[in-house]
């Protein structure tokens, strides 16, 4: 069993935050390029739409179906052990694989900003990180909660001191057009998701949640609520006053703008209260991923989908194990380009929201009885439109790398194989029995 900690909703929001905040400074931008900034902006105001009500329903299904497993055990709930297995795996792939990208992109903004980057940064990042959370999740939450803070803190500076450099024909200069199209649109969908992306996965903390039914739904909307006003922030500011075509090739957006001729300049000390609060936000996505990839771990391991190993606890109720196993597999990642990483992180997860988006349509339905301390009206429709935004995520992820797809394919495959077997063989003693 977890530690019981009374989380509050303040550091429910702080965990959805900085689940979510690296992906503002940096990544989204991409999308830039590949549509222009008019098509950007309308992506952006559709995966907003999608993961509000994503966020919705997760806030009411965690009320009425607390667990650290999240969006696996709604699956399981709704659709039996193999669907939630499969979904719990694509989302610990995901949430672990993610680890490296935070990790390579605060190496990145290290060796920027501080002048020291590469293995030594990542080596240290990972150890020291796996241990806060190893000695309790209060503290790992938060240092978390204060890491997302100071970086939404840098996102509102950002902004403004910015916006007096904003010129709006700044955003009509274009790299692959800007005249507002369907084609544009769907270009840049899985860069404007990552504004948002895996916002949902607050939903692990529900078992460890005070008042899960008032905490939660406050949490996750008030997540999302400030992550609207960042992704507005930067996508409006950065390009407006840096220049479309310069901030969409760059690694460092938001410090690209601010030292580019439009705006401050070079070595400029404003840009780098930015930077360290890019550093800060990175710090607290990793932060937030390691938490939600380890217990999706131990939920699936808990529910004996993986090695009991997993499942173990220290003397605070952490999940070592599964702490440990998310740096084993996360390291690795960071020799992976970090763009690589993020498409099959979209895909990945929204393979994920496909079947939570039908996992709250069933269980609305097969289950009208059950207890829902947080409910909101015209769940069934926003679920419904989810459905169709995340299979336009889907197929906008499969016009990018083929090496990618089939990589996750065959992972699913190796793991729908590994599920198969343990099921036979769990049969076998029963089978050996009635003999």
């Amino acid at each position: 069993m977890l530690n019981k900690s009374a989380l509050g909703w303040p550091k429910i929001a702080g965990l959805g935050v900085a689940l979510v905040i690296a992906g503002q400074f940096s990544g989204w931008n991409f999308g830039l390029a590949a549509g222009g900034w008019i098509n950007m902006l309308a992506a952006t105001l559709l995966m907003a739409a999608l993961c509000s009500g994503l966020a919705l329903c997760v806030a009411e299904l965690s009320t009425a179906l607390p667990n650290a497993g999240g969006v696996f055990s709604y699956a399981q709930s709704a659709f039996g052990p193999f669907v939630g297995y499969l979904i719990g795996i694509a989302t610990a792939l995901a949430l672990i694989i993610g680890t490296g990208a935070a990790a390579t992109f605060v190496s990145a903004y290290t060796e920027s900003v501080l002048g020291v980057g590469g293995w030594p940064v990542k080596l240290c990042l990972f150890s020291i990180i796996i241990a806060i959370h190893i000695r309790g999740v209060g503290e790992a939450l938060g240092l978390t909660l204060l890491a997302g803070a100071i970086a939404v803190v840098a996102l509102l500076v950002f902004g403004a001191a910015m916006l007096p450099f904003v010129h709006f024909d700044q955003l009509s200069s274009q790299i692959s057009g800007t005249e507002l199209s369907l084609h544009g649109i769907f270009a840049c969908i899985p860069f404007a998701i990552w504004l948002f992306i895996t916002v949902e996965q607050t939903g692990s903390a529900a078992e460890e949640a005070q008042n899960p039914g008032r905490n939660m739904p406050r949490g996750i909307l008030a997540a999302v609520g400030v992550l609207l006003l960042t992704a507005l922030t930067v996508l409006i500011c950065a390009p407006g006053a840096g220049g479309v075509e310069l901030v969409g090739s760059a690694n460092d957006p938001l410090y690209a703008a601010m030292t580019s001729p439009n705006a401050y300049g070079q070595d400029n000390w404003l840009a780098t209260v930015v930077g360290l609060g890019a550093l800060f936000g990175l710090i607290a996505t990793f932060f937030s991923l390691t938490y939600a990839g380890s217990r999706q771990l131990f939920a699936m391991a808990r529910d004996g989908h993986l090695p009991a190993l997993l499942a173990q606890t220290n003397a605070r109720g952490t999940p070592r194990n599964a702490l440990i196993l998310t740096a084993v597999i996360g390291l690795p990642m960071t020799t992976v380009a970090p763009e690589t990483i993020l498409v099959a992180v979209v895909l990945l997860l929204n393979l994920c929201y496909l079947f939570l988006f039908a996992a709250y349509l069933k269980i609305r339905r097969s289950n009208p009885d059950l207890p829902r301390p947080f409910r909101f009206i015209g769940g069934s429709w926003v679920a419904c439109l989810g459905l169709v935004l995340t299979l336009v995520v889907i197929a906008a992820c499969f016009q990018l790398e083929w090496t990618i797809l089939l990589a996750i394919a065959f992972t699913l495959a190796l793991f729908t194989v590994s599920f198969a077997v343990q099921k036979l063989r769990l049969q076998q003693p029963s089978t050996l029995g009635d003999a």
